[in-house]
């Protein structure tokens, strides 16, 4: 391939197709010098033959790697409250051994215990100064924080938790969002019922395959509204119960198997 690109004459061009069959091997002997010049056509045989090698190349490469991917990220439409609960996990990467490792605080253990939600809680104050924001979802290992972006009111900003806080990306702001005190819930009830959620969905332990605790202030037509908490658990087959509490851990609604 890199001869045929680099030809500059037909006769340069023939060594490489000498082992062809011909139709009429006696009307173009191999090997025989073309006395063509470098010329027009030449350099347009040479352009052609190029762009069916390169043709092939990248049905080579499409034949290695599979049928392509849109990779770019669909943006968070975040139009309802607990949004981040359908929000993809956001797994932390491990720095490259050429990268200065990144300062975390350590990590506060399973979340879904009383001590790691604590820790999840205190490591907000930590870093932020306060356990103010929009929305915090939270899984066994890891979590996700929507606070106000200080440079546009109209952005908000989604911090990740896995041992320690991310760098931010940023989200349009939704009418949704409303600015509370996320650590305002009873932490050890939340706790409770989220480890006997399993159970109030009538799902068998053997069948959870994810829980999620999400914690964000719903508004209230009549009223300034409060803090909610929606706890979800997925099942194996990829269906999902949910859990609706309040501040309290009082269940508010129940929606089973879906």
């Amino acid at each position: 391939m890199s001869a045929a690109t680099k030809a500059a004459t037909l006769s340069e061009l023939q060594s490489l197709v000498a082992d062809l069959q011909q139709a009429n091997p006696a009307q173009s002997p191999v090997g025989q010098p073309s006395k063509l010049r470098r010329g027009p056509v030449v350099i347009a045989a040479t352009a052609g033959l190029a762009v069916v090698i390169g043709g092939a190349i990248a049905w080579a490469v499409m034949s290695d790697t599979g049928s392509a991917t849109n990779t770019t990220p669909a943006k968070p439409t975040a139009e309802a409250p607990h949004a981040l609960a359908s929000a993809p996990s956001t797994t932390a990467a491990a720095p490259s051994s050429d990268e200065v490792p990144a300062v975390v605080l350590a990590p506060p253990g399973q979340l879904h215990t009383a001590d790691g939600m604590a820790g999840l809680i205190d490591a907000m104050r930590k870093r932020f100064g306060d356990t103010m924001g929009y929305e915090l979802a939270i899984s066994p290992d890891e979590a996700m924080l929507a606070r106000p972006d200080p440079a546009d009111d109209r952005l908000k900003l989604i911090y990740s938790y896995h041992g320690g806080w991310g760098d931010p990306s940023d989200s349009p702001k939704s009418d949704t969002d409303d600015l509370t005190d996320l650590a305002a819930f009873d932490l050890p009830a939340a706790v409770a019922a989220l480890q006997a959620a399993p159970e109030t969905l009538k799902i068998a332990p053997d069948d959870v395959s994810g829980s999620f605790i999400d914690i964000d202030h719903i508004a209230d037509p009549n009223g300034p509204g409060a803090l909610e908490l929606l706890v979800k658990i997925t099942t194996k087959s990829d269906t999902n119960g949910f859990i609706y509490l309040d501040a309290a851990s009082n269940i508010k609604r129940v929606e089973y198997l879906s």
